[in-house]
């Protein structure tokens, strides 16, 4: 089950965050899948960004259409269409709507910025005697409809986050 955690201090996130940003991190644990402990990174991050919970999917739906008065950018505006194979994926491209900021062996960093906030979302794999994935949310919010926006959204991130990272991590290696 993932719980909460905390971003891991040689995260490269660190260098993102400043005082007054919003972040929390979940994490789940690999115990008994060397097959996510010993893969790529973007493989990973495929496997946990594109992973489909139902009512997740519903939810973001809702967003998207509540969301388009306040000229916010959609999920559907940000999809990669491109469909650059996994292991080819370098800064710059897509993992579901998620641009890739940094790439390293343990850590993947994603995220988006908007005119209300910027977001990062670290996805960072530990291999010691409990290994485990944490996946950290960094959120700075530019103006007053930043920290409403958040504020709205933040019950169901905290559920989607837990979720997506526990399905995904549950789902055998599907991306080659």
């Amino acid at each position: 089950m993932a719980k909460p955690d905390q971003l891991p201090s040689d995260s490269t996130l660190q260098q993102y965050y400043s005082p007054g940003d919003f972040m929390d991190s979940y994490s789940s644990s690999l115990k008994g899948r060397p097959d996510l402990l010993d893969c790529d990174i973007r493989l990973l991050a495929e496997q946990i960004g594109n992973i489909e919970i139902d009512w997740a999917v519903n939810l973001l739906k809702l967003r998207n259409i509540l969301m388009q008065p306040f000229r916010l950018k959609s999920t559907k505006d940000l999809m990669d269409n491109a469909q650059v194979p996994p292991l080819e994926k370098t800064i710059g491209d897509r993992v579901a709507f998620f641009k890739i900021y940094n790439i390293s062996e343990n850590e993947i960093i994603l995220g988006e910025d908007d005119w209300h906030q910027d977001f990062r979302v670290s996805l960072y794999r530990t291999s010691a005697a409990n290994p485990r994935v944490i996946m950290t949310t960094i959120c700075k919010r530019h103006n007053a409809f930043g920290y409403a926006y958040l504020a709205a959204i933040l019950p169901f991130h905290k559920l989607i986050v837990r979720s997506t990272l526990e399905a995904g991590i549950k789902k055998a290696i599907t991306a080659t």
